[in-house]
C-alpha cells in the first residue's frame, strides 16, 4: 500500500515537473516571438534583384502630387546675349511659337533697361563741311574696320522700308532671343512711326538711312538729289531719336537699273562725307512677288550656309507679315547651325556689289 502511494506521488511530481517544464518553453517561446516580429518588420524587401527605396524616395512617394515639386533640371552654360536657346531641328523648326522656358516674358522685357553699346571710337578725325555746303550737318567719322575673324559665323540681320506696324511685333521677336539687328528706315512721320523708331533705338538695334522718299527716279538723278533726299531722312532720325545715323543701304542696292549713271559719283559722295553703306549676300526674297512664308525661310537658311559672314536682306513693310512669322524659325535654325546675330555699325566691313564703270 505505501508502495503504489509512493509511485503515485512519484507519478504526480513527474507530470507537475513536465507541465511545468511545458509551460516554461511556451513562455520562451512567446517572449522571442515577440523580439523576432519588429526585427522582421526592418528587414528590405527585395524582389527581382531591385533595392530597398531609400528614405527620400518612401517620403516622396507619401506626398500627393499637389504638394510636390519637380527638382529642377541641371542648369547649361547661358548663350552669349547674341545667342540663344538651342533651336529647333528642320523637321520642327515649323512650330513658331517661343516656349516660356526659353524666353523671357513680355513683362519682363518692359522693366528691362536695354543694354546701350557705345558707338565705336573713330581714328579718323571729324571731317569739317566746307564753305558753302549745302548740306553741313552731313559729314560723320569713319572708323576703321575689324577684320572679321575666321570661323566666326556672324549673321546681320537687317530689316529695310520700315517703320510700320509691324516695327514693334519684330523688336518683340528679336528681343525674345537677345538678337540685335539694323533697320534701314524711310521718311514716315506718324506718331506710331515715330515710336517705332525711338524703340529700335531704345531696345538697341541699329537705325540707319534708306531712304526718305523711296522714289528712284529722283533720288538718283544726280549726286545732289541724293544728298537732298539723305539729308531729310538723316534730320528725321536725328530729331526724333537723338541718333546721328552712320551707316546707310541704297534703295534697290548700290547698283540698280535706276543708277547706272550716277552711281559712283553718289558713293564717292557719301564716302567723302564719311558714311559706310551695306549691300547684302543674303536676299529672303521677300520683296519678290509670289515669294511664299517658306520660301522666305528656305532662301535665308540656304545661302546663309555658304557664307561665314552673311548679311542678310529682309523687309518690315507692312506687307511682309510672312518675314516676321518666319523670323523665330529662322533665328533658331541659324543658331543650331552655330552662327551668332549682331547689329551693323561703321567697324564692320561692309558687303557692296561691284560699281558700274
Amino acid at each position: 500500500m505505501k508502495r503504489r502511494r509512493r509511485r503515485t506521488r512519484h507519478l504526480r511530481n513527474v507530470v507537475l515537473s513536465l507541465s511545468a517544464v511545458g509551460l516554461f518553453l511556451i513562455c520562451v517561446s512567446i517572449f522571442y516571438q515577440g523580439l523576432l516580429d519588429p526585427l522582421a518588420a526592418f528587414q528590405p524587401s527585395v524582389s527581382g534583384g531591385g533595392e530597398a527605396p531609400s528614405a527620400a524616395e518612401d517620403t516622396s512617394a507619401s506626398l500627393s502630387p499637389a504638394s510636390r515639386e519637380e527638382a529642377p533640371a541641371p542648369s547649361e552654360p547661358q548663350p552669349a546675349p547674341s545667342q540663344q536657346p538651342p533651336a529647333a531641328s528642320a523637321e520642327t523648326a515649323s512650330d513658331e511659337a517661343v516656349s516660356s522656358s526659353d524666353v523671357k516674358s513680355e513683362s519682363a522685357l518692359q522693366s528691362e533697361e536695354p543694354l546701350q553699346s557705345e558707338p565705336p571710337v573713330s581714328s579718323l578725325p571729324a571731317v569739317s563741311a566746307p564753305e558753302g555746303d549745302p548740306f553741313p550737318e552731313l559729314y560723320v567719322s569713319k572708323p576703321d574696320y575689324v577684320p572679321h575673324e575666321a570661323g566666326d559665323k556672324v549673321v546681320y540681320l537687317t530689316f529695310d522700308d520700315g517703320p510700320s506696324n509691324l516695327t514693334i511685333p519684330v523688336l518683340d521677336v528679336l528681343d525674345r532671343y537677345g538678337v540685335k539687328a539694323t533697320f534701314f528706315v524711310v521718311g514716315k512721320t506718324s506718331e506710331d512711326d515715330k515710336e517705332a523708331l525711338r524703340q529700335t533705338v531704345k531696345r538697341g538695334h541699329t537705325l540707319a538711312v534708306h531712304t526718305y522718299t523711296h522714289r528712284y527716279e529722283e533720288i538718283y538723278a544726280s549726286p545732289e538729289a541724293y544728298l537732298s533726299d539723305f539729308s531729310r531722312m538723316r534730320n528725321l532720325i536725328y530729331d526724333t531719336t537723338g541718333v546721328e545715323p552712320t551707316i546707310y543701304r541704297y534703295a534697290g542696292g548700290s547698283v540698280n537699273s535706276y543708277n547706272k549713271k550716277t552711281a559712283r559719283s553718289i558713293v564717292e559722295e557719301m564716302n567723302r562725307r564719311g558714311y559706310t553703306y551695306y549691300d547684302w549676300n543674303v536676299d529672303s526674297g521677300d520683296a519678290q512677288r509670289g515669294t511664299s512664308a517658306e520660301g522666305i525661310y528656305q532662301n535665308v537658311i540656304t545661302q546663309t550656309s555658304k557664307h561665314e559672314k552673311a548679311i542678310v536682306l529682309m523687309h518690315n513693310s507692312s506687307a511682309k507679315k510672312d518675314t516676321l512669322d518666319q523670323l523665330p524659325r529662322i533665328i533658331e535654325k541659324l543658331q543650331s547651325m552655330g552662327y551668332r546675330f549682331a547689329a551693323l555699325d561703321p567697324t564692320v566691313e561692309p558687303i557692296n556689289f561691284r560699281l558700274p564703270d
